[in-house]
């Protein structure tokens, strides 16, 4: 790149020409993108209105120079874009994100499209719960796209927790989404009450860590992300609770690993579900396990 003119001195272009220099040098990919979004989110601006007046003298302060030079020097180092921005887009909804929680992908809008599908043919609204709702994201978008139905997030994280009351609040639907701190679904009454329980559980091996993506392994939060030397533990121990909540006829929607879904049927199988389908993700991976609690015979 040219050194900048002096008509550009003190404009965003020159903070971004460095940045992506940085950022190059770091490996990161699509630099420029990332520094424009950065520094749009430094001066609190959409991005559009950011590229139309990139060559505009005077609009970043030293104090928003100097913040925005610190969270470059942060993604260059690995930090995921996600928590420097503190949003990622779920279901076509902005959704706050920090560390402490998981950041939302678009293979997990999967459950929520299933949940959508089944709960179409449900009179009245839906009662779900979402286990290990980290963010909120799955509770939110299923209640903001069935105004009828209500549920819950439970979550082992307080710090998640507050983030996914936050996310409620953001999108309205705090009256009818509650949250509770809770190892799987042990804080409800084992009994049926749920139309439909939904999980992106932790399922990666802990023998898999070090072939993560090293902004996956070093900065989301583990325990979202492991589940013992298997990756299976937690099915093991969601599906039975699953079962004992599930309204007759209710359903359990699971995000799964790849190479997952024999194990976690056999599991849901084992534990006297049936109608059990599996749905792949756009690269064609399995990714979304759905399964039937049947109505007991007359």
């Amino acid at each position: 790149m040219n050194r900048p003119s002096p008509a550009e001195h003190d404009t965003p272009w020159v903070e971004i020409r460095q940045a992506i220099l940085e950022l190059e040098a770091a490996g990161v990919d699509s630099p420029r993108l990332t520094a424009e979004v950065i520094l749009a989110r430094v001066l609190n601006w959409e991005r559009p209105r950011l590229i139309a007046r990139l060559h505009d003298r005077g609009i970043l302060s030293e104090a928003g120079r100097h913040e925005f030079r610190m969270l470059i020097r942060r993604r260059a180092a690995g930090e995921p874009l996600q928590y420097l921005t503190g949003e990622q887009e779920f279901y076509g909804l902005a959704f706050l994100v920090t560390p402490a929680v998981l950041i939302p992908r678009p293979e997990t809008e999967i459950l929520v499209e299933k949940a959508v599908a089944l709960a179409r043919g449900c009179p009245g609204g839906i009662r779900f719960a979402d286990v290990g709702t980290g963010s909120g994201c799955i509770a939110v978008a299923l209640a903001r796209t069935l105004p009828d139905s209500r549920g819950w997030g439970a979550d082992i994280s307080m710090a998640a927790l507050a983030v996914a009351r936050e996310n409620a609040r953001r999108h309205g639907v705090a009256a009818r989404v509650g949250f509770v701190n809770a190892d799987l679904l042990e804080a409800f009454p084992a009994r049926p009450g749920f139309d439909i329980i939904l999980s992106n559980p932790p399922y990666v091996s802990a023998l898999d860590a070090p072939a993560l993506p090293g902004h996956v392994r070093d900065h989301e939060p583990h325990t979202a992300l492991f589940a013992g030397n298997s990756g299976t533990e937690i099915y093991r121990r969601l599906v039975p609770q699953a079962v004992a909540r599930l309204a007759p006829a209710g359903y359990l929607l699971l995000e799964i690993g790849c190479g997952q879904a024999d194990a976690v049927t056999g599991i849901v199988l084992r534990e006297g579900l049936s109608q059990v389908e599996v749905f792949a993700d756009l690269q064609g991976i399995p990714r979304c396990l759905a399964a039937c609690r049947m109505k007991a015979a007359p």
